[in-house]
């Protein structure tokens, strides 16, 4: 499979489609020694399988794209804040990727800009919408959203939610940015805008933003810095059904930046 500078390539699979027996039996290998410690010391299986599924789902997609390494050979390296990294001796095709889970699952973002970052997020869940809101976000997304019917703001809430994880994932460095540092709008159906603050010492043309359908329970955002002279014009998508199957899935924008 080839992946060219103006593509994201978006990932998923549904843990459903699995099983946690045969997982172990045939990837448990794969994992690190680190992650075999933390997925030993986790109490329930929906939790070890979601660690390790996704794991698969990483060396899997990847391979795809270099024949040459095994999904269970890829080496990684992780940033101060954690940010997984193909190992540079390996990262011959300069590849990069953001992996997301929630509930029950998973999804993955290729490409090859460095700084990529993918959510997704269970949006049944009922939150206290105005706390986490003043808390988090700025103060104009917060007026915004609590100006929306009330019907309407758990779904932008988690529209905003994603979109703030996609960005500070792609920068490496999670929740040591500021979530009111930055700001997103929604002039139109399908469109976004976002907003840096001075503070944060960003550019905004330099970033594309798109919140993707995930199918009707789920929020699902990605945020990608090509640099203002290139753009990602094309998305990708592929459903993990097996251990060595995929499938090509459709991706459905519903709003970009």
């Amino acid at each position: 499979m080839r992946i060219n500078e103006s593509e994201i390539h978006l990932w998923q699979l549904e843990q459903a489609d699995f099983e946690l027996s045969s997982l172990q039996s045939e990837c448990l290998a794969w994992l690190t020694e680190a992650e075999l410690k933390r997925y030993r010391r986790f109490q329930f299986d929906r939790h070890r399988k979601q660690l390790l599924l996704g794991r698969v789902l990483m060396r899997v997609a990847l391979s795809s794209y270099d024949r040459s390494v095994a999904a269970a050979s890829w080496n990684f390296t992780h940033n101060d804040y954690g940010k997984p990294a193909i190992s540079k001796e390996q990262n011959t095709a300069s590849l990069y990727f953001n992996l997301s889970h929630s509930a029950g699952k998973v999804v993955l973002a290729v490409s090859r800009f460095q700084d990529i970052g993918v959510d997704v997020e269970c949006a049944r869940k009922s939150r206290r919408i105005a706390a986490i809101a003043q808390r988090y976000f700025s103060d104009n997304e917060t007026a915004e959203l609590l100006v929306l019917p009330e019907d309407q703001q758990q779904s932008r809430f988690y529209d905003l939610w994603t979109l703030k994880e996609a960005y500070i994932k792609a920068c490496g460095m999670g929740l040591a940015i500021p979530l009111q540092h930055f700001s997103y709008g929604f002039p139109g159906d399908d469109k976004l805008t976002v907003e840096f603050d001075t503070r944060r010492n960003d550019v905004e043309s330099a970033w594309q933003f798109w919140q993707v359908s995930a199918g009707p329970d789920f929020k699902l955002a990605i945020a990608a810095k090509a640099g203002e002279e290139r753009q990602a014009h094309t998305l990708l998508g592929w459903r993990l059904v097996g251990v060595d199957e995929f499938l090509e899935q459709e991706i459905q924008v519903i709003r970009s930046k």
